[in-house]
Protein backbone atom coordinates (compact mmCIF):
# COMPACT_ATOMS: atom_id res chain seq x y z
CA UNK A 1 0.00 0.00 0.00
CA UNK A 2 1.57 3.56 -1.20
CA UNK A 3 0.78 6.05 1.61
CA UNK A 4 -1.45 8.82 -0.07
CA UNK A 5 0.49 11.74 0.53
CA UNK A 6 3.41 10.90 -1.80
CA UNK A 7 3.74 10.51 -5.57
CA UNK A 8 4.73 6.83 -5.98
CA UNK A 9 7.63 6.25 -9.30
CA UNK A 10 8.92 3.14 -10.36
CA UNK A 11 11.80 1.25 -8.36
CA UNK A 12 15.31 2.21 -9.95
CA UNK A 13 17.44 -0.92 -10.23
CA UNK A 14 21.07 -0.30 -9.30
CA UNK A 15 21.94 -1.45 -12.94
CA UNK A 16 19.32 1.42 -14.08
CA UNK A 17 20.88 3.95 -11.50
CA UNK A 18 23.76 5.22 -13.54
CA UNK A 19 21.23 6.30 -16.95
CA UNK A 20 17.95 7.39 -14.65
CA UNK A 21 19.08 9.53 -11.66
CA UNK A 22 21.69 12.25 -12.38
CA UNK A 23 21.78 15.14 -10.29
CA UNK A 24 21.60 17.42 -14.05
CA UNK A 25 18.71 15.50 -15.35
CA UNK A 26 16.68 14.57 -12.69
CA UNK A 27 15.76 15.92 -9.04
CA UNK A 28 12.97 13.59 -8.08
CA UNK A 29 12.48 11.81 -5.29
CA UNK A 30 12.87 8.25 -5.70
CA UNK A 31 10.63 5.88 -3.55
CA UNK A 32 12.53 2.87 -2.33
CA UNK A 33 11.13 0.02 -1.64
CA UNK A 34 11.99 -2.97 1.06
CA UNK A 35 13.76 -6.14 -0.52
CA UNK A 36 13.62 -9.13 1.30
CA UNK A 37 15.75 -11.31 -0.35
CA UNK A 38 20.12 -10.90 -1.00
CA UNK A 39 20.31 -8.51 -3.88
CA UNK A 40 23.64 -9.44 -5.95
CA UNK A 41 25.07 -5.98 -6.43
CA UNK A 42 27.76 -4.53 -9.19
CA UNK A 43 30.63 -3.69 -7.43
CA UNK A 44 30.37 -0.60 -9.20
CA UNK A 45 27.44 0.67 -7.96
CA UNK A 46 27.58 4.24 -6.74
CA UNK A 47 25.08 6.65 -5.38
CA UNK A 48 25.11 9.98 -7.50
CA UNK A 49 25.13 13.05 -5.35
CA UNK A 50 22.24 14.94 -4.91
CA UNK A 51 20.19 11.99 -5.02
CA UNK A 52 16.85 12.46 -2.93
CA UNK A 53 15.48 9.23 -1.69
CA UNK A 54 11.79 8.38 0.54
CA UNK A 55 11.80 4.95 2.31
CA UNK A 56 8.42 3.01 1.80
CA UNK A 57 7.74 2.28 5.43
CA UNK A 58 4.13 1.44 4.48
CA UNK A 59 5.53 -1.38 2.54
CA UNK A 60 6.66 -3.32 5.61
CA UNK A 61 4.89 -5.89 7.29
CA UNK A 62 3.55 -5.36 10.39
CA UNK A 63 6.12 -6.39 13.28
CA UNK A 64 8.21 -7.06 11.26
CA UNK A 65 11.83 -6.34 12.57
CA UNK A 66 13.39 -3.98 10.48
CA UNK A 67 17.24 -4.74 9.97
CA UNK A 68 18.38 -4.80 6.51
CA UNK A 69 15.50 -4.26 4.19
CA UNK A 70 17.15 -1.09 2.49
CA UNK A 71 20.62 -2.32 2.30
CA UNK A 72 20.00 -2.10 -1.96
CA UNK A 73 21.00 1.51 -0.82
CA UNK A 74 23.26 0.93 1.78
CA UNK A 75 20.69 1.73 4.54
CA UNK A 76 20.00 -0.70 7.85
CA UNK A 77 18.71 -0.31 10.73
CA UNK A 78 19.03 -0.73 14.41
CA UNK A 79 16.34 -1.73 17.68
CA UNK A 80 13.62 -1.09 14.83
CA UNK A 81 9.99 -2.41 14.27
CA UNK A 82 7.50 -1.92 11.35
CA UNK A 83 4.06 -1.33 13.29
CA UNK A 84 0.72 0.00 12.51
CA UNK A 85 0.30 2.12 15.90
CA UNK A 86 -2.50 1.05 18.02
CA UNK A 87 -2.31 3.40 20.84
CA UNK A 88 -4.50 5.88 19.75
CA UNK A 89 -2.27 8.63 20.96
CA UNK A 90 0.00 7.72 17.94
CA UNK A 91 -2.07 7.02 15.58
CA UNK A 92 -1.62 9.30 12.41
CA UNK A 93 -4.36 7.97 10.28
CA UNK A 94 -5.59 3.89 9.88
CA UNK A 95 -3.36 1.40 8.21
CA UNK A 96 0.07 3.62 8.39
CA UNK A 97 2.56 1.17 8.47
CA UNK A 98 5.47 3.35 11.16
CA UNK A 99 9.14 2.35 12.46
CA UNK A 100 9.26 2.17 16.48
CA UNK A 101 12.26 2.07 18.21
CA UNK A 102 12.30 -1.89 19.93
CA UNK A 103 13.01 -3.34 21.67
CA UNK A 104 14.77 -0.97 23.55
CA UNK A 105 12.35 1.85 23.66
CA UNK A 106 13.31 5.31 22.53
CA UNK A 107 16.22 4.75 21.12
CA UNK A 108 16.38 4.21 17.56
CA UNK A 109 19.57 4.08 15.24
CA UNK A 110 20.28 4.05 11.42
CA UNK A 111 23.59 3.20 9.66
CA UNK A 112 24.80 4.82 6.02
CA UNK A 113 27.36 2.65 4.07
CA UNK A 114 27.44 5.60 1.53
CA UNK A 115 27.51 9.06 3.32
CA UNK A 116 24.63 11.12 3.07
CA UNK A 117 24.58 14.95 3.40
CA UNK A 118 20.93 15.51 4.93
CA UNK A 119 18.27 13.50 6.72
CA UNK A 120 14.39 13.95 7.23
CA UNK A 121 11.98 12.38 9.00
CA UNK A 122 8.89 13.18 10.97
CA UNK A 123 8.84 11.58 14.36
CA UNK A 124 5.46 11.28 16.65
CA UNK A 125 6.50 11.03 20.40
CA UNK A 126 5.60 11.84 23.81
CA UNK A 127 8.56 12.93 25.46
CA UNK A 128 11.64 16.03 23.94
CA UNK A 129 13.42 13.24 21.01
CA UNK A 130 16.87 14.20 20.15
CA UNK A 131 17.64 13.74 16.19
CA UNK A 132 21.65 13.51 16.24
CA UNK A 133 24.34 12.84 13.07
CA UNK A 134 27.72 10.68 13.37
CA UNK A 135 30.64 10.83 11.04
CA UNK A 136 32.27 7.44 10.43
CA UNK A 137 34.45 7.73 13.25
CA UNK A 138 31.20 8.38 15.63
CA UNK A 139 32.18 12.13 16.03
CA UNK A 140 28.61 14.30 16.41
CA UNK A 141 28.34 16.11 13.19
CA UNK A 142 25.46 18.07 14.35
CA UNK A 143 22.04 17.71 16.24
CA UNK A 144 18.33 19.11 16.51
CA UNK A 145 15.32 18.56 18.71
CA UNK A 146 11.67 17.81 19.60
CA UNK A 147 10.54 19.82 22.31
CA UNK A 148 7.43 18.46 23.63
CA UNK A 149 5.84 20.46 26.91
CA UNK A 150 6.21 19.04 29.90
CA UNK A 151 2.72 19.52 30.33
CA UNK A 152 2.17 16.52 27.96
CA UNK A 153 1.49 13.07 29.28
CA UNK A 154 0.63 9.05 28.65
CA UNK A 155 -3.42 9.74 28.94
CA UNK A 156 -2.76 12.51 26.12
CA UNK A 157 -5.32 12.21 22.50
CA UNK A 158 -2.53 12.72 20.36
CA UNK A 159 0.91 13.07 21.16
CA UNK A 160 2.70 15.99 19.31
CA UNK A 161 4.76 15.26 16.12
CA UNK A 162 7.19 17.21 14.61
CA UNK A 163 9.63 16.77 11.26
CA UNK A 164 13.23 16.62 12.63
CA UNK A 165 15.85 17.81 9.66
CA UNK A 166 19.83 17.63 9.67
CA UNK A 167 21.96 18.58 6.94
CA UNK A 168 25.85 17.93 7.31
CA UNK A 169 28.87 16.47 5.42
CA UNK A 170 29.48 12.62 5.12
CA UNK A 171 26.74 11.46 8.19
CA UNK A 172 27.38 7.78 8.14
CA UNK A 173 24.63 7.34 11.51
CA UNK A 174 21.80 8.77 12.80
CA UNK A 175 20.33 8.35 15.98
CA UNK A 176 16.98 9.23 17.39
CA UNK A 177 16.85 9.50 20.97
CA UNK A 178 13.50 9.76 23.38
CA UNK A 179 14.57 9.61 26.94
CA UNK A 180 11.79 8.47 28.92
CA UNK A 181 9.30 7.64 26.16
CA UNK A 182 8.66 6.00 22.82
CA UNK A 183 9.06 7.46 19.62
CA UNK A 184 7.54 6.27 15.89
CA UNK A 185 9.50 7.70 12.81
CA UNK A 186 7.25 8.13 9.41
CA UNK A 187 8.11 9.87 6.38
CA UNK A 188 11.61 9.23 6.20
CA UNK A 189 13.78 10.84 3.31
CA UNK A 190 17.98 11.02 2.64
CA UNK A 191 19.72 13.00 0.29
CA UNK A 192 23.18 11.71 -0.59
Amino acid sequence: MIDEDFTAVDFIQPSELETSVDSESNSAEIIVYPQREELNLDPEFTVKTSTKIRLALEELNCFEVVENQFQHWGITFCNAIALQPSNPAFVLKSTTTVIMAAPKGGHLEINFKYPIHKVCGLITSSRATVLSAYDVEGKKLAETRMNVSPHINSDCLNFPNAQLELEGLNIQKITFDTFDGQLILHHFHVEF
